[in-house]
């Protein structure tokens, strides 16, 4: 005979529970006037069903009538009781108690003149209020975007997204985390401790907890390294946060993530730029030429998303030269990085380069020269060969 229950429980718990669940409770008396017993239970029992035992096995047969109680009983195996379970999928709510009675009465097999009047028992069984989930430091739901395609597929290394999850609750400390809804493959999360990588990479059993010190952990997420994303795109990521068990833990946390990849803008020409050369040229007259020659070819373009261009020349490069301009004047600095391409600069910023042939160019008759401008911006727009 147990008065006492198990309790309290999780409503969470037992509403996924397959199988009844144990409340600890347990009806086994009776008389020296009347060993056979009649079970019956009443009040909120919708949830709830007795079954009767022999032992420490349900007993055959299953009737709720006529059970000997009786620990002396002759043979051993007769002595029955019954126990209080919840049933399998139990639909309680956090915060209940239930209260329910037990009216035991004796079997009217029993005649002695000692038989008791029937007993009633009071059971309460109590189903715990969830804790809350809670920040615990380092929570972050805002990602770090937009993102550049570009940069993220040029990444050597993962690159941060600014987004991390860090909440347990009261109940429970110790979380499991895992991305869920077909995850896009270019995404992870990694274990941190404090602003580093945690030694322990493991996502289950993480310790969530402003409190615990350097057990303290939480996790991030990152675009992996050659990330390939789409320009334009958003890019939706769902966590699942599980908890442990104990009967006031709250339900797995689902978080979703959003993170904006940014549409690349186009090259638009700045007003000087220049795809046609002055050619033919003569090779008798390059070859005797004191000073260079100016090809008219000319590159001046930058995009919305970035007006500082780096350039540089590939090919057929020997007898051809890149000169800095600031407007119709050779600029200063001369170098061919960091160069501001914008129409709307302020006056003296907007520069751009020309192509000349080197003084004494050593070409030859009927040569064509194959050279390519490579251009780059921090991030760049998708960038093609462009043969000059």
């Amino acid at each position: 005979d147990v008065a006492t229950s198990n309790g309290p429980y999780s409503a969470l718990t037992l509403a996924v529970a397959a199988q009844r669940t144990d409340t600890g409770l347990a009806f086994h008396r009776s008389a020296e006037g009347c060993r056979q017993i009649d079970v019956a239970l009443s009040g909120e029992t919708s949830q709830v069903e007795l079954v009767r035992y022999a032992g420490s096995d349900a007993a055959t047969p299953t009737s709720l009538n006529n059970i000997t109680m009786h620990s002396a009983a002759d043979p051993a195996s007769s002595n029955h009781h019954v126990k209080l379970f919840l049933k399998a999928r139990a639909a309680v709510s956090q915060g209940d108690v239930l209260d329910l009675t037990i009216v035991a009465i004796p079997n009217s097999s029993c005649t002695d003149a000692r038989t008791p009047a029937p007993l009633t028992v009071s059971w309460n069984l109590t189903i715990a209020t969830a804790a809350a989930w809670a920040n615990q430091g380092s929570d972050d739901s805002t990602s770090d975007g937009p993102f550049s395609p570009l940069v993220l597929a040029a990444a050597g290394s993962r690159s941060a997204t600014g987004l991390a999850f860090h909440q347990s609750s009261t109940a429970c400390r110790q979380i499991d985390v895992a991305l869920v809804n077909s995850p896009p493959s270019y995404v992870e999360l990694v274990r941190y401790q404090g602003s580093s990588a945690s030694a322990s990479t493991g996502l289950n059993n993480i310790t969530m907890d402003s409190g615990a010190g350097t057990n303290n952990h939480h996790v991030r997420l990152f675009f992996k390294a050659s990330a390939g994303v789409t320009a334009g795109s958003t890019v939706n990521v769902t966590l699942v946060a599980t908890p442990c068990t104990a009967a006031a833990t709250p339900a797995p946390l689902t978080v979703a993530w959003n993170m904006t990849i940014a549409e690349t803008s186009g090259w638009v020409n700045q007003g000087s730029d220049v795809a046609t050369s002055n050619s033919p040229y003569s090779a008798l007259t390059l070859t005797t030429a004191a000073n260079r020659t100016d090809t008219g070819l000319a590159f001046h373009r930058s995009a919305e998303g970035c007006r500082q261009v780096d350039v540089a020349l590939s090919g057929e490069t020997s007898q051809v030269e890149l000169i800095r301009y600031a407007g119709s004047a050779v600029a200063t600095p001369s170098s061919l990085s960091n160069i501001t391409m914008h129409s709307g600069a302020s006056a003296g910023h907007d520069h751009h380069v020309k192509l000349f042939l080197k003084a004494r160019a050593a070409v030859s008759q009927g040569d064509v020269l194959d050279l390519t401008s490579r251009p780059r911006t921090r991030p760049a727009p998708t960038r093609g060969r462009r043969r000059r």
